[in-house]
């Protein structure tokens, strides 16, 4: 029986060809030759070494693997064999040669002349995306110099995570930043229409060579937030369907243009302008748009008070003695709110909390009724505006505002007692 199946091993691995020759079986000799049992997938356990078995069929090796070879062969897909040429899985790219190192199929960078090379010639591709910064560089030309790494501005762990990735048809060392103020060394500049984020790419940890790259975005009211610290901003995450996680933000901002976030620093006067902006996160904005269904403000962040004032009611103005523009709503992936700022006498603090949802955009989002066309639960956000010492009794919209709402109180309260 094991002459018959060496002969038919033999038959079966025969050569195919001038280029590559499929292994015969003869040098070195097959694992079952030496005692140990050969079967596809399982490593040979012979008395003198250990080799992996070789596939008796083609239907036993996977075209994309060169487990099914014995040490020092390797899967040729064009005969459907083991052969003594090298064969790299996944294929190198087009600046790679598939060579042999130790025995293995290795992705090697091709031999480059070195005339002319310099470090300047360490040119990083940069692309710039919603939220991050992705610089990339030739890991071959890296090689070639003798760079061995690279990170940014700053070192920590977090700045220092490269990783490998295809670009091209090349081999490419890339480094991710966030689109943050002061991360890992960010520098922010910000003009009228765009924000421009800057940072420094350090290659080579003895040998080292810096260069600076940048990303600029048109101003919007997602990245002018991500551009601040310390802003007066509220999170809460909305899943569709039962499925995903879809991260939505509200933000106070001082301008309609939505470019400058209120920091939870400031203090506001009141009468003056105050703009809510809330926005979804990486949701679909050709299946889904964003809708603010009630927005309510308190002294105290409990919507149950007494003193409460609806801004938004049915993702309309509420007109509840508190000017407000609902600019936008149920349109797109962004919401926006105009309010005319008032105080709650004696109270350092309004509290504004919104309920919000993301609809099926094929529906009926918008209008003064209650969507019924809702992808996802309603959230809650909510945000605290700062207006201490700043109550002004002449303000006829804070005045109205505050005095109308402690009546219906009073009011509210002397009728439970008959």
């Amino acid at each position: 029986m094991n002459f018959l199946f060496v002969l038919g091993l033999a038959t079966l691995l025969v050569e195919r060809g001038a280029a590559e020759t499929c292994y015969a079986g003869t040098d070195p000799p097959p694992c079952n030759t030496c005692g140990g049992v050969c079967s596809f997938g399982n490593p040979c356990q012979c008395t003198t070494d250990q080799r992996e078995c070789i596939a008796t069929t083609a239907a036993d090796c996977d075209a994309a693997d060169n487990t099914c070879c014995l040490k020092g062969y390797f899967w040729s897909s064009s005969l459907s064999c083991c052969t003594s040429t090298p064969a790299c899985y996944p294929a190198c790219q087009g600046d790679e040669t598939c060579t042999v190192v130790n025995d293995t199929a290795t992705c090697a960078c091709n031999n480059v002349p070195d005339t002319g090379l310099t470090s300047s010639s360490l040119s990083p591709t940069v692309k710039c995306n919603s939220g991050t910064m992705t610089v990339s560089l030739s890991k071959c030309l890296m090689q070639k110099l003798g760079f061995d790494s690279l990170h940014l501005s700053n070192d920590t762990d977090t700045c220092t995570n490269s990783y490998t990735e295809v670009i091209d048809g090349k081999t490419m060392n890339s480094i991710q930043a966030l689109t943050q103020s002061n991360w890992c060394g960010n520098m922010v500049m910000v003009n009228a229409s765009t924000v421009s984020y800057t940072n420094t790419l350090v290659i080579g940890s003895t040998t080292i060579f810096k260069v600076s790259f940048t990303c600029s975005y048109n101003l919007s009211m997602q990245i002018n937030l991500d551009s601040a610290i310390r802003v007066v901003m509220s999170s809460v995450n909305l899943t569709i369907n039962g499925q995903g996680s879809i991260t939505t933000k509200m933000a106070a901002y001082r301008d309609e243009a939505y470019s400058r976030p209120i920091l939870s620093t400031e203090e506001l006067s009141t009468g003056s302008d105050i703009f809510l902006g809330v926005f979804s996160e990486a949701a679909d904005g050709n299946k889904f748009v964003l809708r603010v269904e009630s927005c309510v403000a308190t002294p105290d962040g409990d919507q149950n008070n007494v003193n409460k004032i609806m801004i938004v009611n049915a993702g309309c103005p509420a007109n509840d003695g508190v000017f407000a523009d609902v600019q936008q709503n149920g349109q797109a992936l962004e919401a926006r709110i105009k309010i005319s700022s008032f105080a709650f006498q004696g109270q350092p603090l309004v509290y504004i909390t919104c309920k919000v949802r993301l609809c099926d955009k094929s529906g009926v989002c918008t209008g003064c009724t209650r969507s019924r066309q809702a992808s996802t639960d309603e959230g809650t956000l909510e945000i605290a505006v700062n207006l201490q010492d700043k109550y002004y009794s002449d303000s006829s919209v804070s005045h109205s505002a505050m005095c109308w709402t402690v009546l219906a109180g009073f009011l509210l309260a002397l009728l439970k007692l008959y």
